[in-house]
């Protein structure tokens, strides 16, 4: 028996259609009353490099969790590729904060890589040997193609994030979602990280970043996208600057 992913079926992306388009989106977490992202219409064309610029507590990983299903929405929509939230699940690939890990699960480096699969080939299937060079791959891209055999424990705190990068990698998703990916990592992960970035934009894939380090790497991306206290701000931003939610010249 094929313990499946999730229950969507995997459809092909409306290539006119943004990559990311919400509408009038409201979020609150489970028995809570207050809304986490209250209100919020934006959009990301295909091929973006997108910041997403906000103090702790704006709503930028409560944003990323809604895009990815993981928290249910209120009021509002969220299309991927031109269809409802889920029918695109494959293309989609949220990368979480490293506090967010339980770094003391039993799974060596590569296991952890090998879960980017799963959405392909569901739970508890086996691994086929495409899945296991998409996952070396990946490793290889983050230089920790000599730490597969590792537990993910025995890692510094640069190569863990290393390898949520790389998990992230291994699904070959099209739209990006990285929570915070250079916060407190070493400057090797840093370079890493920035040439990454490089490469999936010049890939066509499309990137959202949640970064508290916009003032220094504004060059790197198409525009911005700024919250707080879950709502759209516009404050700060230059006259000619492009940004998520508005239109694009």
């Amino acid at each position: 028996m094929k313990f499946s992913y999730c229950w969507h079926r995997h459809s092909s992306p409306n290539l006119k259609a943004p990559a990311l388009e919400i509408k009038d989106l409201e979020v609150a977490y489970p028995n809570s009353d207050n809304l986490a992202i209250a209100g919020l219409t934006t959009h990301v064309h295909a091929g973006e490099s997108i910041a997403l610029v906000g103090p702790n507590g704006a709503g930028k990983s409560t944003l990323f969790k809604a895009i990815s299903g993981m928290l249910p929405i209120r009021k509002g929509s969220i299309r991927i590729f031109g269809h409802a939230l889920g029918a695109c699940h494959h293309r989609v690939v949220y990368l979480p904060q490293h506090s967010d890990i339980d770094w003391k699960f039993p799974v060596s480096v590569l296991e952890l890589v090998c879960m980017g699969r799963y959405v392909y080939r569901g739970w508890f299937a086996p691994l086929q040997k495409k899945d296991l060079q998409v996952a070396h791959e990946a490793l290889k891209q983050m230089r920790l193609d000599d730490l597969g055999q590792r537990h993910i424990n025995t890692l510094s705190g640069g190569q863990q994030q290393r390898v949520l990068i790389a998990r992230a990698l291994a699904q070959k998703a099209d739209l990006l979602l990285l929570d915070e990916p250079l916060n407190a990592v070493d400057a090797e992960t840093r370079d890493i990280v920035a040439a990454l970035l490089e490469r999936i934009k010049a890939e066509g894939k499309t990137v959202v970043v949640a970064t508290h380090y916009y003032d220094q790497e504004e060059g790197r991306y198409d525009g911005a996208l700024y919250l707080k206290d879950g709502k759209q701000v516009l404050s700060g931003m230059k006259k000619d600057q492009r940004h998520l939610g508005c239109d694009h010249q």
